[in-house]
């Protein structure tokens, strides 16, 4: 989780996406963020949060659709799925 702030915080992430945390969870969205209580959100969920065992990372995207998509991977993944999700549901790149 840390590493994915970090990578956002880096590159330039943080005016284009909001988020929240719980003691186990990312969430974010696209800014700027729908004033409508329904919205479309990753969410990005660390072992702690009992959904995946030691060193895996679960992210879901959860739609207003309810076409949503769940994917699990090894933790050393997580940096390049987040970009992969944040590009290809909220069209926000990284910027080197």
């Amino acid at each position: 989780m840390a590493d994915i702030v970090e990578s956002v915080i880096a590159c330039d992430g943080a005016a284009r996406l909001a988020a929240l945390t719980s003691m186990h969870d990312l969430v974010v969205a696209a800014r700027p963020v729908p004033d409508e209580p329904l919205i479309e959100v990753v969410i990005v969920r660390s072992p702690s949060s009992g959904r995946v065992g030691s060193g895996e990372v679960l992210i879901e995207h959860r739609t207003v659709s309810g076409r949503d998509e769940v994917i699990t991977r090894l933790s050393g993944d997580a940096v390049p799925l987040f970009w992969r999700f944040m590009i290809e549901k909220f069209g926000v790149a990284p910027v080197r």
